[in-house]
């Protein structure tokens, strides 16, 4: 087996088991050897191979199919003597698959877009090519939400640019599975960019695991404005706790005298308005005086 169809054959030594489970790839792993290597350990497989990885079957060539005068879901197939499909379909492009999981029948008509009608029109389709769009839009469905909000890494060490993909990967299968929670307890949830947010904010807001503050007087009193307040930066806006922070009345809001800085909650464009009182939860300059108490407005959830 080529180098491709061995990282199939080593991802498919650890399920547990593949005597129930079918696996799907695309071209770039899948070839005659794979096939045939996992069907002798009872497993399933469906994919689509190049012309220079499925042998020599006796199927119409790819340059005969693509001529003008054959229609748009016609199909050729042939079934080996150790049961692989080898199937040749037209659509947009033809396509070349490969199958121990599935066969031709039953045909069945998707709708793909003419141009000479200008409209949609039936276009016949076997089960095994069904089969396979049907579970392979899954990878295309994971790529497109790993690039919606990529990280922007751009560096010439290639290492980097994998490490930035797999911490893309890992918080959209971490939203995945957030949205499968909320929707089993029927609320509203995050967006994908609203997910990446929050987890961005609860992970640069935790302090070090092996901090340790010293026990003293002067901490019991003064908090540690390096560490526990973040300092403004000029022409920046100022961090917005997280809603589970920000409105849960049960956490102990702690309010410390320290340099003056402006009211997160009042302050308005040309009405500036600053406090020397900042919450230790929170992390946020909130005016608490005779005149105004934004603490109470501020932490109060809007129904």
């Amino acid at each position: 087996m080529g180098v491709t169809s061995q990282i199939v054959s080593v991802l498919a030594s650890t399920m547990t088991s593949s005597t129930t489970t079918a696996i799907f790839a695309d071209n770039y792993f899948t070839s005659l050897e794979i096939v045939r290597y996992l069907k002798d350990k009872n497993c399933r497989y469906t994919g689509t191979a190049r012309d220079n990885k499925i042998g020599k079957p006796p199927l119409k060539s790819i340059k005969d199919m693509e001529k003008k005068a054959v229609p748009r879901g016609m199909h050729d197939y042939i079934t080996s003597d150790d049961g692989i499909l080898a199937l040749r379909w037209k659509d947009n492009r033809v396509v070349t698959l490969l199958s121990t999981d599935m066969g031709v029948e039953p045909i069945s008509s998707v709708y793909r877009y003419c141009s000479d009608t200008k409209k949609k029109e039936p276009v016949n389709c076997p089960a095994v090519i069904k089969s396979y769009n049907a579970n392979m839009g899954g990878i295309d469905k994971s790529d497109m939400l790993v690039h919606l909000y990529r990280t922007p890494m751009k560096s010439k060490r290639w290492y980097m640019r994998m490490f930035a993909y797999a911490i893309d990967l890992c918080l959209m299968n971490a939203w995945i599975m957030y949205r499968r929670d909320i929707k089993a307890l029927a609320v509203d949830g995050l967006s994908l960019k609203n997910f990446r947010i929050q987890v961005f904010r609860s992970c640069s807001s935790q302090s070090p695991a092996m901090s340790h503050p010293r026990r003293s007087s002067s901490f019991l009193c003064t908090p540690n404005t390096s560490g526990d307040v973040p300092k403004p930066v000029r022409g920046h806006r100022s961090a917005t706790p997280d809603d589970s922070v920000r409105f849960d009345m049960s956490l102990f809001y702690a309010p410390v005298y320290t340099t003056r800085q402006t009211c997160k909650y009042c302050s308005r464009k040309g009405n500036i308005l600053r406090s020397n009182v900042v919450f230790r939860v929170c992390k946020v300059h909130l005016c608490l005086n005779a005149d105004r108490n934004c603490f109470v407005k501020y932490h109060e959830a809007v129904a």
